[in-house]
């Protein structure tokens, strides 16, 4: 019996992967798709668009923000970042409206894995519970805000 759940184990286990490998290949082609928004600020290459001595907005490459807690990345998805000083020309605007759920996930798994990123996956399912979790934000979150939830976890 202890062989049979081995053996049952080894056969499903790869194809668990498979699946998951299937929807984030999925996700990247759907989110790089998506991205052509935010490269107008970040960049094709998302390390922000140079506007002079400064940039549109930041690099996300190891940016905390994009590869920690996905929910506090869709938070600033969803609702943006307040502009509170100059350190980037741009801010970034809410897309909660422009994005569905998918799109939505489809970015966020997109940006947390280029950019010599590697972060985890992103689903619709999550990206609904964010939408869920963050409705009652008004308006853009602060820098301070997003510290406090980085300690929160």
């Amino acid at each position: 019996m202890k062989y049979a759940k081995f053996l049952i184990l080894a056969l499903v286990a790869p194809s668990l992967a498979f699946a998951d490998d299937a929807e984030k290949a999925k996700l990247m082609e759907a989110g790089k798709a998506s991205f052509m928004t935010c490269a107008a600020c970040h960049g094709m290459d998302g390390q922000g668009v140079a506007a002079g001595p400064k940039k549109m907005a930041p690099s996300l490459t190891g940016s905390k923000i994009a590869t920690g807690d996905p929910a506090a990345f869709a938070l600033v998805v969803l609702h943006g970042i307040a502009k509170e000083n100059q350190d980037y020309l741009g801010m970034m605007a809410p897309l909660g409206a422009a994005l569905d759920d998918n799109k939505l996930a489809a970015v966020m798994t997109y940006v947390r894995n280029s950019f010599n990123n590697s972060a985890s996956v992103v689903t619709p399912a999550d990206a609904k519970k964010y939408r869920e979790q963050f409705k009652a934000q008004a308006g853009p979150v602060t820098r301070a805000k997003l510290e406090e939830m980085g300690k929160a976890k």
